[in-house]
Formats: C-alpha cells, sequence, structure tokens
C-alpha cells in the first residue's frame, strides 16, 4: 500500500502544482506585472513567488510522506552573490530545491519551457537565460556574473544515470572561466534514486526518497587547475575534468559516511 500510496501522491502532486500554475498565470502573475516599480522589482517579485511555490510544493511531498530534503552547508548560500552554482543533478526536484533556496539566482531554462501552456507565462517574467541560442548562452551566463548575480548550472547538462560515472560538459567550465568568477559546489544526492533520468513519474521506489543537499565553501578558479596564462578552450577543459574528479571524489566520500550513519542505526534498533 505504501508505493501505491507513494505513485498516487506523486501524480497528485504533479497535477497540483501544474493546475495551480496555469491558474496563477492568469491571476497572481498579472497582479505582480501591474504592481508599480521597475522592471527589475517585478522580476524580483515574480522569482519570490516561484521560490515559495518551490517551497510549497517541497512541503507538501514531505507531508504526504513521498521523501524529504535534507541541507548542510546552507551558510554557504547567504554568500553566494556573484558565484557559480554548479550541482549535480540527480532527480527532477533538485531544480526546484535550489531555486527555493536561492529565490533570486539565475537559471539556464530550455526553450521547451517558453512553449509549456502552464508555465510559459511565469517563464518569461523570471527573466531567466534561454538556451536557444548555444552561441550566445556562454556570454548570457558569464555576464550575469559579471553583474555580480547567482548562476545555477548543471555541468552534467541533464539529469545523472545512476550507477555511471559523472560526464562533465565544458559549459560551466567555460562560463567560469570567461567571468573568472568563484564556484559555489553543490554535492545532491537522491537515495534511493526517484524520478531520474529515463524514468516516468510514476515509477517511484520502494521507500520514501532522501535528497541530500550539501553545500562546500566556495572555491577560486585556481583550485580546478586554471592558470591566467591559458587559452580559453585549455583552461576550460582542465577546469571541466578537474571539477568532475572534485565531486566525483566528494560524492564517494558523502555516500560512504552515509552507509556508516545507516549501519549505526540499524544496529541501535536491533539492541
Amino acid at each position: 500500500m505504501g508505493k501505491w500510496w507513494r505513485v498516487f501522491g506523486t501524480g497528485l502532486c504533479f497535477a497540483l502544482y501544474g493546475a495551480l500554475s496555469w491558474i496563477a498565470g492568469f491571476t497572481l502573475l498579472p497582479l505582480l506585472l501591474a504592481w508599480p516599480g521597475t522592471a527589475a522589482a517585478r522580476e524580483c517579485r515574480v522569482r519570490r513567488l516561484v521560490s515559495a511555490s518551490f517551497r510549497c510544493l517541497l512541503a507538501v511531498a514531505a507531508a504526504l510522506r513521498l521523501g524529504h530534503v535534507e541541507i548542510e552547508g546552507r551558510e554557504w548560500l547567504a554568500r553566494a552573490d556573484g558565484k557559480l552554482v554548479v550541482a549535480t543533478h540527480p532527480m527532477y526536484l533538485d531544480v526546484v530545491a535550489l531555486v527555493a533556496l536561492l529565490p533570486q539566482a539565475d537559471c539556464v531554462i530550455k526553450q521547451a519551457m517558453w512553449r509549456n501552456p502552464l508555465y510559459r507565462r511565469f517563464v518569461r517574467s523570471l527573466g531567466y537565460i534561454g538556451n536557444a541560442s548555444s552561441a550566445g548562452l556562454m556570454e548570457d551566463c558569464a555576464e550575469s556574473l559579471r553583474r555580480g548575480r547567482t548562476l545555477i548550472l548543471f555541468p552534467e547538462g541533464t539529469r545523472s544515470t545512476p550507477g555511471t560515472p559523472l560526464r562533465f560538459r565544458r559549459g560551466a567550465a567555460q562560463v567560469a572561466v570567461r567571468s573568472q568568477c568563484d564556484i559555489l559546489p553543490v554535492m545532491i544526492r537522491c537515495e534511493p534514486a526517484a524520478l531520474g533520468k529515463r524514468s516516468a513519474w510514476y515509477q517511484v521506489p520502494g521507500r520514501r526518497w532522501r535528497l541530500s543537499i550539501k553545500v562546500l565553501p566556495p572555491q577560486p578558479l585556481s583550485a580546478f587547475g586554471y592558470r591566467e596564462d591559458m587559452p580559453h578552450g585549455v583552461a576550460a577543459r582542465r577546469v571541466t575534468r578537474a571539477m568532475e574528479n572534485f565531486f566525483t571524489q566528494h560524492l564517494a566520500t558523502h555516500e560512504y559516511t552515509d552507509r556508516r550513519i545507516e549501519a549505526a542505526h540499524h544496529r541501535l534498533a536491533r539492541s
């Protein structure tokens, strides 16, 4: 019964959020945009609303006993301005969790979202970066960081496949090299795997998922092998491989620690 409940609850969350987003696009959104203020102020208001809605979605998922989010290193998020947030991407809701934690951060939005009838009204008002033009995407991202804003990127480019090694693309490294910004690493794990790549929403795990978010201290670009005398292409390749190794090592340590804690809990339960 627990698994069937999680299937029902997951479908309910998606259906409710989609329906409420569509309704809000015709009610709350016009009010926020009509409220007096600059374009930047209107954008800020819409971002706060979307972030609050994501927090509500995660709270509903926890209340329905579908899963919950655990956060470590939250204090580093308060210093995220002007930094590139680089995160792993194991499940659908990790994007939701990061935007809930960083309401004013810039993100890259897939072009399909601009055409989605449920979300397109909000997407057009959020001021996020679209990926329609690959040529201008890197410069738009770098410009966001030069302006002192926070930018969230997933260097894998898509949700990771459970049980396979991390494979980072060069996009995040190219943005970091162009903007000369610090990198804020965020290790995200989901145990057991849920809402991942190549899995339908109704393919729920046998127990509740735990989305673990660990924010590490900001790292200078030099920590990933960057030198100012390097050509951009060489620097991007080196930073990409260094970031990939950095995340792989920290995720392995994180997983080992979780296994030890879980084993200790089992021993206490038996005793």
